[in-house]
């Protein structure tokens, strides 16, 4: 999908069906029915889920997206690598997924930090005393982000670095220390509205301060009500999103219009995925698709 001349394309990503690479997230709803659902909805294509969700073999999940005319957006790939005892198996894993992206086409790798229980626990609600990178930790972090995004470069991918609530990259302080320890021509910015949002920054203002660097776009909207009721109950992340604080995309408090006329100024060409982090209790009769839809009509409406 293109709008109004430009080359953006729309699509979405399991997480928006509650598929998640986290541990007892919720119900994992089974692959053929969320890419049916994708396709159903309009959308152009997904990315990749967690490891293993969608095949990992090229030309099965090639048949897969091709009956459904879905193209592979990208990859959301969590990695490790502040520590040296972790950082050759994280690496490998980045080069897995940078692989199988290349053999079907897609262009974006989307490198997060992985977080932990510490992060995840004081999600949104960060403090100057809390748990955060040392210098060396930042060092070997950025050395390595800059390494896999070379690589994948070689493979003809792009590399766009994704914000993440629960992550030692999650306040505006250090998504600003991760651009600029990262060579801006090998580590771009995923922009995941809701996931700056949700660590205290302001996704319009860090989209129009550097357009160019924006190289992947996750459309994310929150309740700000429900978010502010989560950080003042101290909730977790993953308890936060089972509280439903991220919303169909225009339906909560993020300035979504502003954020893709800041897109569509700058001439931005790449992938929109729409998501909305979500939990799927077991026995619930939740219906995912109703909300990519409302998500769905919502942006195509803003681009025209």
């Amino acid at each position: 999908m293109a709008a109004n001349g430009s080359g953006m394309k729309l699509g979405t990503a399991p997480i928006t069906w509650g598929v998640c690479e986290l541990a007892d997230w919720g119900v994992m709803l089974p692959s053929d029915r969320v890419l049916d659902e994708m396709a159903e909805i309009g959308y152009a294509g997904t990315e990749l889920g967690p490891s293993g969700y969608l095949p990992k073999d090229a030309a099965r999940l090639e048949r897969q997206l091709r009956k459904r005319r879905l193209a592979l957006a990208g990859a959301f790939c969590p990695v490790t690598l502040h520590d040296p005892g972790r950082y050759d198996e994280q690496f490998a894993y980045a080069m897995e997924t940078s692989r199988l992206l290349a053999d079907l086409g897609a262009p974006v790798l989307v490198l997060a930090e992985a977080g932990g229980a510490e992060r995840e626990r004081i999600a949104g609600r960060v403090s100057a005393t809390d748990p955060r990178f040392s210098e060396d930790d930042w060092k070997r972090f950025a050395n390595g982000a800059n390494e896999i995004a070379r690589r994948a470069k070689e493979m003809g991918l792009i590399c766009a670095f994704h914000p993440h609530a629960g992550t030692y990259v999650e306040t505006p302080r250090e998504v600003d220390e991760l651009l600029g320890r990262t060579d801006p021509s090998l580590v771009g910015l995923c922009l995941d509205t809701g996931h700056v949002y949700y660590g205290g920054g302001d996704p319009v203002a860090l989209a129009r301060r550097d357009p160019k660097r924006v190289r992947h776009v996750h459309l994310k909207d929150i309740y700000r009500d429900r978010y502010r009721r989560a950080l003042d109950r101290k909730l977790d992340f993953t308890a936060a999103v089972g509280e439903d604080v991220f919303a169909p995309v225009g339906a909560g408090s993020i300035d979504m219009a502003g954020v893709l006329g800041t897109l569509r100024d700058a001439g931005f060409d790449g992938w929109l995925i729409v998501e909305q982090d979500i939990r799927i209790a077991p026995g619930s009769t939740r219906q995912p698709k109703l909300d990519a839809a409302k998500s769905y009509a919502f942006v195509t409406a803003e681009l025209g």
